[in-house]
């Protein structure tokens, strides 16, 4: 019994031994969703410089699941696109480039980079890849209100008047303006431009008056000279 007890104490610190050294030979990497990974996996080129390079994801309980793998390769830098992952194996350098782009949460987890060589188990590369991708924090925020845009009103040109021509016989008159002050019981009136026009306007005037009186009083005169000579003796 005691033996079995420590049997059993020994394997489960063995247990969570191996899990401590795992989780040391994690590399980890944080990202934010649409940005990019590339991890370099180096190999042997003596061992593996032709054998095939997978990537795969870890989930725990399940299978390893392969997202890319390589072509067979003659030697030459070989490429491989798969989606969104990009494999690069290039033997003369002994290195396996793995690119991983436009990064969502779902794919963080963990990774290897292995050698394909069935029937046999694959082969770690390199130690396991730790990605962890965060939600971009401009997502988050409020986008900003679009003022609604006022129409703007063209500007309204209006061309310019000609000038109206003016006649070479034209006679242009001077505008007199003048001021009055009024005063009671007389009537006076200033005169500031002028005054000369007024005076002859009312000559004419005085004068056309007492030539109509002086006409009439002639054509009445003549009437009665002749009316008293038809009816005398």
């Amino acid at each position: 019994m005691r033996r079995t007890r420590l049997w059993g104490l020994l394997w489960m610190s063995f247990f969570f031994e191996l899990q401590n050294v795992a989780k040391s030979q994690e590399k980890k990497y944080e990202r934010i969703e649409g940005q990019s990974l590339e991890v370099d996996c180096p190999f042997n080129v003596k061992m593996y410089q032709y054998s095939q390079k997978e990537w795969q994801k870890l989930t725990e309980g399940k299978k390893p699941l392969t997202l890319a793998r390589t072509e067979r390769n003659s030697g030459q830098t070989n490429k491989v696109q798969v989606g969104r992952y990009f494999l690069e194996d290039i033997p003369g350098e002994g290195l396996l480039v793995v690119r991983m782009t436009d990064l969502r949460q779902e794919d963080s987890g963990l990774y290897q980079c292995v050698i394909y060589q069935p029937p046999k188990e694959p082969l770690m590369l390199h130690r396991l890849i730790r990605l962890v991708v965060k939600k971009d924090p401009a997502s988050d925020s409020n986008p900003t209100e679009k003022v609604p845009e006022i129409p703007t009103i063209p500007p309204i040109t209006t061309k310019a008047r000609g000038k109206l021509p003016i006649s070479p016989n034209a006679v242009t008159q001077p505008w007199f303006t003048s001021t009055a002050s009024l005063s009671s019981p007389n009537l006076r009136v200033n005169s500031t431009h002028g005054t000369d026009v007024i005076r002859i306007s009312l000559i004419s005037i005085i004068t056309i008056v007492v030539c109509g009186i002086l006409t009439k009083s002639l054509v009445f005169t003549v009437l009665l000279v002749v009316t008293q000579r038809s009816f005398g003796p």
